[in-house]
């Protein structure tokens, strides 16, 4: 028999016996990882196994390396076992399981056609299937860290930014740090919705918390007024430094038209005597 031909072989037999293999590897993880496989979870992971030795087979069967499908799955897997907290080292761990599963099963069924060359040959094939399914686990565990961060940042962001209701038509926003590209487009947005749903007419932006001054916090700041302005709301600005005035100035923005207090005091103040 060729090479192609006992490969081919190797493959149809997988793909038949592909529920015995599955179930085969849920045991073994069931003995390494007892909290994690239990018996009642049997049913649920067996079709990602079942599909993972169809893939192989189909592999060897074809000649075709079908990288492109066992990406998908890696891609699939590693996004659940990120999102259950698998950490990935795990995750890695338990593909070499996978493997020598796979490999077992194949010598134990083909020892009589198995050569030394062949089943170097086999085993370099599944090793290239397996390299692009941890390949993929990788990029789904390097999408999730990513995603998470963006969540945090989300957080982040809109905590550092409270809309803080003092009277019904009233809110400040007192400014903490600096105020980069990311936070700037963040803030406009968190801070529109809120007075929006809060129905305030009158923002003021309390600059008290910020000692440094760069380029993108003055067009955060500016795009974060111009946008106050197009939905009727008066933004007013208090707590700002001599120093950041005059930065204001040099970078061409003008702020003439802008209510500002030298405090938050001040400006609360302003706004009680303006009703009294």
């Amino acid at each position: 028999m060729t090479y192609h031909m006992i490969t081919a072989s190797i493959g149809d037999q997988l793909i038949e016996r592909k529920g015995e293999i599955a179930n085969t590897i849920f045991s073994k993880l069931s003995s390494a990882y007892p909290s994690l496989y239990v018996e009642e979870r049997r049913n649920d992971t067996l079709p990602y196994f079942v599909q993972l030795i169809e893939l192989l087979g189909t592999s060897l069967l074809k000649g075709d390396s079908h990288h492109g499908d066992t990406r998908e799955w890696g891609k699939e897997v590693g996004r659940l076992a990120s999102g259950q907290g698998v950490p990935l080292n795990m995750s890695i761990s338990k593909s070499s399981l996978y493997k020598k599963v796979v490999l077992e099963d194949i010598v134990l069924h083909n020892d009589d056609s198995l050569t030394k060359d062949i089943l170097l040959q086999v085993t370099h094939d599944i090793d290239q299937s397996f390299t692009t399914m941890i390949s993929a686990f990788c990029e789904a565990y390097s999408d999730y860290a990513d995603e998470q961060l963006k969540i945090s940042e989300e957080k982040y962001l809109s905590l550092s930014t409270p809309v803080v209701p003092i009277f019904s038509d009233l809110a400040v926003l007192p400014l903490i740090g600096q105020v980069d590209e990311v936070r700037g487009e963040m803030m406009a947005e968190h801070v529109l919705l809120e007075c929006k749903k809060l129905s305030i007419h009158k923002l003021i932006i309390d600059l008290s918390g910020v000692y440094e001054v760069n380029p993108l916090f003055q067009q955060g700041i500016m795009k974060l007024i111009d946008s106050l302005k197009l939905l009727g709301i008066e933004p007013i600005l208090s707590g700002m430094r001599p120093e950041m005035s005059i930065e204001f100035v040099q970078m061409g923005i003008s702020i003439s038209n802008i209510k500002i207090y030298q405090s938050l005091n001040k400006a609360v103040e302003a706004r009680q005597q303006f009703l009294g």
